[in-house]
């Protein structure tokens, strides 16, 4: 009898998340996501469907089991800028994220308008940052 494949669910969403964090949702190929994960490319689809669906589940494990707040703000800014608008699912982690982060991150819409403008490549705008602040 041949026994099931076992793998750890979350070193390989652990893995996942930095490399979507690290390179975006439409820059993580899949061939990255197998190397950083360890999976074969049947085992990755076979467990999560899918790229979006290997998304969703990190980032819901980095959302409700509080992994970093680093890897949550790159993912949030992940999900906002390539994925909550097509994906329910997500669009409601991010609610629960933002939740999460308001009460434990201080300023968070300044955390995330500094990793949005590091992702475009831009540097801080003040004058924005205080109009986040009032």
């Amino acid at each position: 009898m041949v026994g099931v494949p076992r793998f750890d669910r979350e070193a390989v969403l652990l893995g996942a998340a930095e490399t979507f964090a690290e390179r975006g949702y439409e820059g993580a190929s899949v061939s990255h996501l197998v190397a950083a994960t360890s999976l074969q490319r049947g085992s990755l689809y076979g467990a999560f469907d899918s790229k979006a669906g290997l998304f969703r589940a990190a980032f819901e494990q980095v959302v409700t089991r509080g992994v970093s707040s680093e890897l949550l703000l790159d993912l949030l800014v992940v999900a906002l800028r390539e994925r909550a608008a097509a994906d329910p699912r997500v669009a409601e982690l991010v609610r629960q994220a933002l939740v999460a982060l308001d009460g434990a991150s201080g300023p968070v819409a300044e955390q995330i308008y500094a990793r949005l403008l590091a992702r475009a490549g831009l540097p801080a705008d003040n004058q924005i940052q205080g109009e986040i602040h009032g």
